[in-house]
Order: C-alpha cells, then sequence, then structure tokens
C-alpha cells in the first residue's frame, strides 16, 4: 500500500506541475484555465487507477501477426521509480503489511467521511443562514441580500446570487460591475463545476496535490470569470476599482463558493493579469509551455505502478487438493520463526511467526504467488512425491526454507516466546550491533546473504547515513515480536532504530535500519 500511495503522489505532482505550465501557456495566449485544473483533477484520480488495472483489447485488423491480442497498460510504462529503504538481508519481519493496508483503508474512509461530513454541515449552515436574507432587486435582477455575505453565488441546484447590503449604497456602474461578475459564475456553470471538484476530493483526502489542484481550480474560475466580464464591455479601471473596494470589506465565510472576494494577494495578482499587455514571442512562448505540459503529463502517464512487472506475469491454474494437501505443514523460517503452512478446502494459505495468514495461489503444481504482498514462491518435492524445501522469494530477497516436523516447529516457536518474554538482549549484542552499523560487507559474522545485500545496497546507504551524520549513542529498545535485538541509534542529524537477529552459530542472519 505505501508504494501505491507514493506512486499516485508522484503522479498527482507531475501532473500539477503539467498543469501550471498549461496555466501559464493559457495566460499567455488570454485563454481559460478553469478547465485545465478541472481535467488535472479528473486525471490524478483516474490515471492511478487506468494503468495499473486497465487492459487493451487489439483489434484483429490491425494486430500484427504472432503478436498478443491484448496488453495491460501498466507493461507499456517505462519509469521506475524505487522505493527508498535500506533492508539489509531479510525483510523487515516487524511490518505486517495486510494489517497496515487494513489501518489506512480505515484511516482512508474516516478522513473520507469526516470531509463529507464537513461538507454537509457547510452546506446546512449555508441553508440555515439563507432563511435570514430577503430577496430584492439590484442593478435590475433579483438577488438574495445578505448583511455581511457576498458578492458571491450559493446553491448547486438553483444557484442564486447574494450581495452585501453595503453594496446598495453604491453607485450604479459599480453595482453593474459586481452583478455582471456573479453573472458570468452563473452562467459558465462554475457553481457545478467546484461542487464536483469537491465531491472528488472527498474520493481520496489524503492526495495533497489534489489539495492543491483544488486551490487553483478556485483562482481560475475567478481569473476567467474576470476575462469574461471585460470581454463584455466592462471598463477595467471600472472594475479593477470594485474589485478593490469588495476586497476591503471583507464577506464572511460561507464556504467553497464562487465568490468575489478574495484575499487580498490575491486580488492583486487579478488585477495584474487583466491589465497585463501581450508580449512579443507569446504565441511562440505559449506553444512552447503547451509542448512541455503535454511532456510533463505524458511522463506522469509512463510512471510504472508498483509491481507491475511480477504481476502482471502471473495467472493462477487449478491445482488438485490432494497436490495441495502434500504441501501442508512446517517450514524452518530463520533462527526464531516457522512458516505454517495449512489448507482450508482449495485455499492455500501460509503464515509466518507473528504473523496473520496470507493466501496463495498456484501458478503450476509447485510454484505460489499472492495477491496481496510481492511475495513468490515453490516447493521442492523429492523422488518419493515428499515436499521437502520452500524456495521463499520477497523483495528480491530468497529464503530456503527446510521443511520441519510439528514438535521441532514447536520447539522453535516456545524459544521464541521465551526470549520476547525475557527481553534480554543477545549476549554479545553491543558487538554485533557495531558490525552492522560498520556497513562491511566483509565483517565477520554475517551471512553470505546479508553481506550479499550490503554490498548490493552500499550506495543507497552512503547516502542515507551521509544524510544522518556520525554516530552520537545508542540505547537497547527491547526484542521484538520475532526475536530480534532493536536499538534506537542517535546521529548528529536523527535517529534510527537498527534491528538484528543471530542464528544457533551465532552468524548474523538478518539486519534492517529505518529512521
Amino acid at each position: 500500500m505505501l508504494a501505491m500511495i507514493v506512486y499516485v503522489l508522484i503522479v498527482g505532482v507531475l501532473l500539477s506541475a503539467a498543469a501550471l505550465i498549461a496555466e501559464y501557456a493559457a495566460k499567455q495566449r488570454g485563454t481559460s484555465r478553469r478547465w485545465i485544473w478541472m481535467t488535472t483533477i479528473i486525471a490524478s484520480l483516474l490515471l492511478p487507477l487506468i494503468i495499473p488495472n486497465v487492459t487493451i483489447q487489439v483489434p484483429d485488423l490491425i494486430k500484427p501477426a504472432n503478436t498478443e491480442k491484448s496488453f495491460a497498460l501498466r507493461d507499456v510504462t517505462s519509469v521506475h521509480v524505487p522505493m527508498a529503504f535500506l533492508d539489509l538481508g531479510m525483510p523487515n519481519s516487524d511490518a505486517q503489511p495486510r494489517q497496515v493496508d487494513a489501518m489506512f483503508h480505515r484511516i482512508w474512509l474516516a478522513i473520507s467521511l469526516v470531509v463529507l461530513a464537513g461538507l454537509v454541515f457547510s452546506g446546512c449552515l449555508l441553508y440555515w443562514r439563507k432563511r435570514l436574507w430577503v430577496t430584492g432587486i439590484f442593478s435590475g435582477a433579483s438577488v438574495l441580500i445578505a448583511p455581511d455575505v457576498g458578492p458571491a453565488v450559493v446553491g448547486l441546484l438553483r444557484p442564486r446570487i447574494v450581495i452585501p447590503a453595503w453594496l446598495l449604497q453604491e453607485s450604479a456602474a459599480r453595482q453593474q460591475s459586481v452583478l455582471a461578475h456573479e453573472q458570468s459564475h452563473l452562467d459558465a456553470g462554475d457553481p457545478q463545476m467546484l461542487t464536483i471538484a469537491l465531491c472528488l476530493l472527498v474520493a481520496m483526502p489524503w492526495n495533497l496535490p489534489l489539495w492543491w489542484q483544488f486551490h487553483r481550480l478556485r483562482r481560475a474560475i475567478e481569473v476567467d470569470c474576470d476575462a469574461r466580464v471585460l470581454r463584455s464591455g466592462r471598463d477595467v479601471a471600472e472594475y479593477c476599482e470594485t474589485l478593490i473596494q469588495v476586497g476591503q470589506n471583507q464577506s464572511s465565510y460561507i464556504g467553497a463558493v464562487a465568490a468575489m472576494s478574495e484575499s487580498g494577494s490575491f486580488l492583486e495578482q487579478r488585477i495584474k493579469i487583466m491589465l497585463l499587455k501581450p508580449r512579443k514571442w507569446a504565441r511562440l512562448s505559449a506553444l512552447a509551455m503547451i509542448g512541455a505540459s503535454v511532456g510533463m503529463a505524458a511522463f506522469a502517464a509512463q510512471v510504472t505502478p508498483p509491481d507491475a512487472a511480477d504481476t502482471s506475469a502471473e495467472h493462477e491454474v487449478n491445482v488438485s487438493p490432494a497436490v495441495l494437501a502434500g504441501y501442508v505443514g512446517f517450514y524452518r523460517f530463520g533462527p526464531n520463526s516457522v512458516m505454517t503452512v495449512k489448507l482450508d478446502g482449495s485455499q492455500l494459505s501460509l503464515q509466518l511467526t507473528g504473523q496473520r495468514f496470507l493466501p496463495i495461489y498456484p501458478s503450476s503444481n509447485t510454484e505460489f504467488f499472492a495477491k496481496m504482498v510481492k511475495v513468490h514462491l515453490n516447493f521442492v518435492v523429492d523422488a518419493r512425491g515428499q515436499t521437502t524445501t520452500m524456495e521463499f522469494y520477497q523483495n528480491g530477497h530468497h529464503i530456503s526454507a527446510a521443511r520441519i516436523d510439528a514438535a521441532a516447529a514447536q520447539t522453535i516457536e516456545n524459544a521464541l516466546a521465551a526470549r520476547v518474554s525475557a527481553q534480554q538482549p543477545y549476549p554479545d549484542s553491543e558487538q554485533v550491533l557495531q558490525i552492522v552499523l560498520s556497513e562491511n560487507p566483509d565483517a565477520p559474522r554475517l551471512s553470505p546473504e546479508l553481506a550479499k545485500a550490503i554490498r548490493e545496497q552500499k550506495p543507497m546507504a552512503e547516502s542515507f547515513l551521509g544524510k544522518l551524520g556520525p554516530v552520537t549513542s545508542h540505547e537497547f529498545i527491547g526484542v521484538t515480536p520475532q526475536g530480534w535485538d532493536k536499538y534506537l541509534v542517535r546521529h548528529e542529524n536523527g535517529t534510527e532504530e537498527v534491528g538484528f537477529v543471530l542464528d544457533a552459530n551465532g552468524t548474523i542472519y538478518g539486519a534492517f535500519r529505518r529512521p
């Protein structure tokens, strides 16, 4: 889930950059801006859904010979974004992806409900306040008149213009400028556009680029409205003076509505835009910006969703329950852990000590994969048809887990429970910590797999540790539920958690480091 969140945010940022460039191009050409941001909001939601999940069927008329009839969009992406992590040897046994995913989905739902409740409350409050306003004639048009609200357009199904009482005392020219602005919002359907954008935000409220895009949309709506009013023949000087006066008489807050009144800094920007004269080479500059914007959007579409290479090739096949039953049992998974495999009907599942059962699906009689996490495994069967080993692959790591009987599995789990209960470090834990901190793949006591991982991840480790600076102190903070010693290590510029586990011979079997 973390990888997907990062993917969604990266796509959102890239599309935001593309829209910002396109907005500058629209500024040069004097064209509409609000649809740029509305399209970007929709694309930021749909692109991360379409690219990972949609398969295109190729018509036979245009399909070259000896090629597949369909292809997944995720398979044609080319920008791979590596996750920034430092994992030495084994995957971090503290992480439980399913629990984290479930918690994130609950938080997601809760935030969406809170945002939705806020919008409903805002709408109810606006409806209640409208009951206190009166209907009147303003510059020849029927409007709502409020003591301290407006000028604005309120309502969705039947939007109305609301005018503050102080405007009734202004000149006819100023009243007509205000009315022209708000009527332009109504004619362009701006209240409906804002409502749709807000509803889209409810779908993914944790997506921060979406909120920034919505902020830019609100501003673009006002700038476009100014341009339409001036194109209708309004005097620029009179209209700008009206904006300044409206800005000096700030309206009470009534939610995200199309309103003439904005912050003083934004009013200043709007006036500068209206007074802006076309520059030399404006068209050429706009064309260059449009090209850059399209390129940035195409780059966003080329970002590869997480696990694209691994999951796209997986095809579930049918395996008889008799074959699956042969894999049921226990497998030694490191010094302190046991992988338990069980069969419920025709569904095979596995469970690492201290974690939940994870369903796995066959891609052949001996090979399996998981759908919820990036896990592949295959069972090794001897000449007598007996399963001897589980070959387990995750995050680039390979673990060969020998099959053991129930008594051996219980012994391992009892020893782990005693170690976790005692919360005592290994006798030479301090020395082992120094070996792990040294980042030396040739250090003694490292398992071959751990030494290989340290060597392969050395550039990433140097960047990670360079930001933290030298070690200043450390303290033992306990034994994890999986039996790893865990330390809090302080550096000049931050802290990190460091953990490791030893096998029966004192070899450092696995380690992790994380901020």
